[in-house]
């Protein structure tokens, strides 16, 4: 679906397609398109086939391509859903050249509407052209990362209270949940370095090499988001593994009660069993107190047995 689609010249929009043609750019917002209507862009503008079908599958990591007509850069949007505590997952693919950028969005992780009006409030910024607005897209989107990874750092923090605070283990789902976010949150954001290294370096086609030190900010910003998801998922692994001991620790104590009680109750388990043998000469057998005799035998016995596990912290 197309959302918007203008020209620019000198950072303003124009209805009009006077002026020196050399100046102005097009940009195209389009979400979930249907190959139909992203063919007909790329007939318009000579999008080169692989592009295009990177854009419609929309299961890319991220990654820069350069074509001989444009250049392509794929990122992976990513919101947190403050109410499901879930990640919200999309991609975006742009494709710019001198005279036009094309976004094709899935999922509604990153709105771009308001990143339009902010620019366009801005004639200045908006009259570098397609590398001003790709500026502004990645460094919207890596701000976005920062924003995510400050509610899952939220999120460790309490799984990290729930684990070393006392001795009861945490639940594992909670765990497992976190740790898988971290690492949805980590494969989308890791590949986009070497995509933006090469926009620091100023090795892109169709970027103006004087935007290197814009993008080198937003590299910075990028590397910071990725030592705190590395650092985030250090702790969630030290957490598993202390989570772990402490479920095979309470299971230890449970298995020596256990034991402690079976021990406890094997004793008149035995001599019930001798008692019970149908045999017609037994000791004690015709005796008047005999029945007292073993019955407070027992219970001595198991009281002995009782303080002993007790002693032992087995009870």
């Amino acid at each position: 679906m197309l959302v918007d689609e203008a020209k620019y010249l000198d950072g303003k929009r124009v209805h009009e397609t006077g002026g020196d043609p050399q100046k102005i750019f097009t940009w195209i917002g389009l979400v979930d398109p249907t190959e139909p209507e992203l063919k007909i862009f790329q007939n318009r503008f000579h999008l080169n086939p692989l592009a295009v079908e990177d854009a419609l599958s929309g299961k890319q990591r991220p990654k820069l391509d350069n074509y001989h007509e444009h250049s392509v850069l794929l990122l992976k949007t990513v919101n947190y859903d403050t109410n499901t505590e879930r990640l919200v997952l999309g991609d975006m693919t742009i494709m710019f050249s001198s005279n036009f950028l094309l976004t094709v969005r899935h999922g509604e992780a990153m709105p771009l509407r308001s990143i339009r009006a902010d620019l366009e409030n801005h004639p200045t910024k908006l009259a570098g052209g397609p590398t001003a607005v790709l500026h502004e897209l990645v460094d919207r989107l890596v701000d976005q990362y920062v924003a995510v990874g400050a509610h899952l750092a939220e999120d460790v923090d309490q799984i990290e209270d729930s684990v070393f605070d006392d001795a009861t283990p945490a639940a594992a789902t909670q765990l497992y949940f976190v740790k898988r976010e971290l690492i949805e949150f980590r494969r989308a954001v890791l590949p986009l370095v070497q995509p933006i290294e090469m926009l620091a370096a100023g090795k892109v086609r169709n970027i103006d090499p004087e935007s290197a030190s814009l993008f080198s900010d937003v590299r910075d910003h990028l590397l910071k988001v990725i030592d705190e998801v590395e650092s985030m998922n250090e702790l969630m692994n030290a957490a598993l593994h202390a989570n772990s001991a402490l479920i095979q620790t309470q299971q230890n104590a449970d298995m020596r009660k256990i034991s402690a009680w079976v021990g406890i109750g094997a004793v008149p388990t035995m001599v019930a069993g001798i008692y019970g043998m149908n045999f017609k000469y037994l000791p004690e057998l015709e005796w008047r107190y005999g029945y007292f005799v073993v019955v407070g035998a027992l219970v001595f016995v198991c009281g002995v047995l009782f303080r002993l596990f007790h002693k032992y912290n087995w009870l």
